[in-house]
């Protein structure tokens, strides 16, 4: 808003002063609008919702509704409160002022008036309602600003991760247990994308892995991290979980799933290897300027070593995770295998789901 071209509406029951001040504001350069009553003044209010004025100079004693009742309705009215409203009346007594303020009035000029006077305050007041009317602008732009950072904090970290990190400033590490870790690796990845263009390489890898989030979402797991072709997501963190290892093995199943369908009419067809470890696991957010969620210890290491001893679009289980499961899927013989940290280990493939019809039975 520019003062030399606002918009002021005088509400002003006197023909005389009326002409005196639109003489006055329009010789300023000002867009003037003048009404005899308040009655009036309302009704040019309602029926030019498109030009309203950005100050009002206001008479009390008028007919049909005086200066006080108009501003009161003025300031109840969410689209009109905002509007500067400057008395000028012939009543000069404190009393009269406290009312004026008191109702919402910004100044209130006694008449006779100075017309220097007047100029000076209506000056000052629009420039006054330009300053509130860009702070209010600049409040808003970082209000949106900031809903769009806490939207990317949710995105990239778990939720309750993000809403401490928002409320506090800081997330302290904590540790978890029980929680499912799952391992997901693309086979030959590196060898085959080594022969295609770089854009392929990443559709491929987003075409896959925002599957793999829908189905991780679908049951309440949550997507640690991507390193390049292998994927990592976990559930019973951050928040305790009962049915954290059903809830992985449901998630490794539906991945194997959808790689099944998906190269039935993809171009390129992969294969994936899944590795299930269940145990305890720190959590914490590590960065500064790049928050990064991340989880820790011996289940992650053993979670990603049974993936690689794994085989093409199987998934290769933990015999403690093996035994929280063993009642509600179909698992093949146990393979003993060699696990760096471990030794010689039991490990199972996870080959679906047993039919409820048959647990009914046992």
């Amino acid at each position: 808003m520019v003062d030399q071209q606002a918009r002021i509406l005088v509400v002003e029951d006197s023909p005389v002063n009326q002409r005196l001040l639109c003489a006055l504001l329009e010789k300023q350069g000002y867009d003037v609008t003048a009404v005899g009553s308040g009655i009036q003044a309302l009704t040019y209010l309602q029926t030019t919702p498109f030009r309203l004025p950005d100050l009002i100079l206001l008479d009390i004693i008028m007919p049909e509704m005086n200066g006080f009742d108009f501003c009161k309705y003025l300031k109840k009215n969410k689209s009109l409160e905002d509007i500067p409203v400057i008395f000028i009346s012939s009543l000069g007594s404190a009393s009269d002022k406290l009312h004026a303020f008191n109702v919402g009035g910004v100044d209130y000029i006694t008449k006779p008036f100075h017309p220097g006077e007047v100029m000076a305050r209506i000056a000052t007041h629009l420039k006054l309602c330009k300053l509130q009317r860009q702070l209010e602008e600049k409040n808003r732009q970082l209000q949106v600003e900031k809903q769009k950072s806490e939207g990317l904090l949710r995105n990239v970290l778990p939720i309750r991760v993000a809403q401490e990190l928002i409320q506090t400033g800081e997330c302290r590490p904590q540790s978890f247990d029980p929680v499912t870790v799952c391992f997901v690796d693309i086979v030959n990845f590196t060898r085959i994308s080594s022969s295609l263009p770089p854009e392929t390489v990443i559709q491929e890898l987003n075409d896959i892995f925002t599957a793999f989030d829908a189905i991780t979402h679908a049951h309440q797991c949550e997507r640690m991290k991507t390193i390049g072709d292998a994927y990592l997501c976990a559930t019973g963190i951050p928040e305790p979980d009962a049915r954290h290892a059903h809830k992985m093995a449901e998630v490794s199943l539906d991945m194997i799933d959808f790689m099944v369908r998906r190269n039935l009419v993809a171009d390129l067809k992969w294969e994936i290897r899944i590795g299930l470890h269940t145990g305890k696991v720190v959590g914490g957010i590590v960065g500064t300027d790049k928050y990064l969620f991340d989880i820790f210890g011996d289940t992650v290491n053993i979670a990603s070593r049974i993936e690689s001893l794994s085989l093409p679009m199987y998934i290769n289980v933990s015999d403690e995770l093996y035994l929280l499961l063993e009642n509600d899927f179909l698992f093949s013989d146990p393979r003993s295998v060699h696990i760096k940290g471990k030794g010689l280990e039991q490990t199972y493939f996870l080959l679906g789901r047993i039919p409820e019809s048959c647990n009914e039975s046992i």
